[in-house]
């Protein structure tokens, strides 16, 4: 069972600088609770590890993530990735794009929309609203952080 996400936000930077924050893995998972990067397989290929509360349990996951499609011209990304629990209890498997336009001001509209699916035990999670809450608390996290390091 997939899970659809769709969020967007502004934020007062011209496009293409939160364009290049955004395509630079190293400094997007600064913005990412509990997740870090453990090797970069290419330039388009990363390997890492994820923290995720799913109601009463904790979960990392270890895996990859890929970048499908880096369109600069029209400021499109899109990835995906897949990752699994370090205890066996179940696995992620995410489709992500991405579009950044320019504000009137000079500011810049990020919208993305991610389609997560989970298999094995977390995936009764599902059912019940609780990826939807991780996700949204996440988006919160993330969007405040990359605020705060582009804004200042």
């Amino acid at each position: 069972m997939a899970i659809e996400i769709h969020k967007s936000y502004e934020i007062n930077r011209p496009v293409d600088e939160v364009w290049d924050f955004l395509i630079t893995p190293e400094r997007v998972v600064e913005c990412l609770p509990a997740a870090k990067l453990t090797e970069r397989i290419d330039d388009h290929t990363y390997r890492g590890e994820m923290g995720v509360r799913l109601g009463p349990i904790g979960v990392t996951f270890q895996g990859t993530i890929h970048y499908d499609k880096l369109d600069v011209e029209n400021h499109e990304v899109s990835m995906h990735g897949e990752g699994k629990d370090a205890r066996g209890s179940g696995s992620v498997k995410m489709q992500m794009h991405s579009s950044l336009t320019t504000l009137d001001g000079g500011g810049t509209h990020v919208d993305v929309s991610q389609s997560v699916s989970m298999a094995g035990r977390l995936a009764s999670f599902g059912r019940g609203g609780i990826i939807q809450h991780a996700a949204d608390f996440m988006f919160g996290r993330f969007t405040e952080c990359v605020k705060g390091k582009l804004e200042g």
